[in-house]
């Protein structure tokens, strides 16, 4: 079995009344559950620009970064895709644009901490994310 790693990128954009801002996966590796924007690192991007590309696309929503949160290895041996996954987040201010149901998600929308934390409870985010979450909120 040929192992693949794939470098993802992605954000956690806060917005208004400290929502921040997920979208519902259309296919592949988390199907039909709510995450937090982000995508495939391109051939001669940067890290941050990856992640910033990725919100434009699935949202289209732009943020200004805070900070890198951290990278974080997701790997699920139930799945069938044969993939390790290396994240790495970012934290950031929206700044701007119209929240869209963009390309590769079937919905959007912006989420209080308890929401999320409800989602992920239900078994609707996935868990590595709330802990993408909590570091993005309260190690800073």
């Amino acid at each position: 079995m040929a192992v693949r790693f794939i470098v993802g990128c992605g954000a956690i954009v806060v917005g208004k009344d400290k929502k921040m801002l997920m979208v519902r996966q259309m296919v592949g590796y988390w199907a039909g559950r709510w995450i937090f924007p982000g995508g495939k690192l391109e051939m001669g991007e940067t890290l941050e620009a990856a992640a910033r590309r990725e919100v434009l696309e699935e949202t289209g929503c732009r943020f200004e970064t805070v900070r890198q949160i951290g990278a974080y290895v997701s790997y699920d041996p139930d799945t069938t895709f044969e993939k390790q996954v290396v994240l790495v987040y970012y934290l950031g201010n929206y700044s701007g644009g119209t929240l869209v149901v963009g390309e590769g998600v079937i919905d959007s929308g912006w989420f209080s901490v308890d929401e999320i934390e409800a989602m992920a409870a239900k078994g609707e985010v996935p868990a590595i994310l709330l802990k993408v979450m909590k570091d993005a909120l309260y190690d800073q």
